[in-house]
């Protein structure tokens, strides 16, 4: 009976241990991601100035439109950046991912394809009626999981409960 016990003990601290560990892993690899992405976002963000300054000189004059798309594009991902890296910031202080929030970034998503291909004048009927279902279910599923989500004050840490 006390080596039951024992072993018991045993693996309970080895569990733990490993636990811990595990812990430790995840919040060095977040550690390490975060200044990754706010890298990736200053690049991404860099590189709508630099569009919009290459497009100063043809304020006046007709912008080629091939540029004023690819400013356009440019926006909208630093703007699902944004919501990528927002969700991934609410896992680092909570250890949870919402759904909503990834139905925020899908929705975003779904919008950037939308507008990029009705900008660029390449969609077909069948795509924008296919996309706007799309956006309209994400919206409809982000509306319920909203309403019927775990109610938890915004950056609980739910690790030290």
């Amino acid at each position: 009976m006390t080596e039951l016990k024992n072993e018991t003990r045993h693996d309970g601290g080895l569990r733990r241990l490993i636990f811990r560990l595990y812990d430790r892993a995840i919040e060095l690899i977040i550690l390490g991601v975060i200044p990754l992405m706010l890298v990736a976002l200053g690049f991404a963000f860099l590189q709508a100035v630099v569009a919009t300054w290459e497009m100063i000189p043809f304020a006046g004059r007709n912008a080629d439109e091939a540029m004023l798309r690819g400013l356009v594009e440019q926006v909208l991902e630093v703007v699902i950046l944004i919501e990528l890296f927002n969700t991934f910031m609410e896992y680092a202080r909570t250890r949870h991912i919402r759904l909503a929030n990834l139905l925020d970034v899908t929705i975003v998503f779904a919008l950037r394809e939308l507008l990029i291909q009705l900008y660029a004048q390449v969609i077909s009927a069948v795509d924008i009626l296919t996309l706007c279902v799309l956006v309209i279910v994400l919206v409809i599923a982000r509306s319920i999981a909203a309403r019927f989500g775990r109610q938890r004050p915004p950056y609980e840490d739910d690790r030290l409960s």
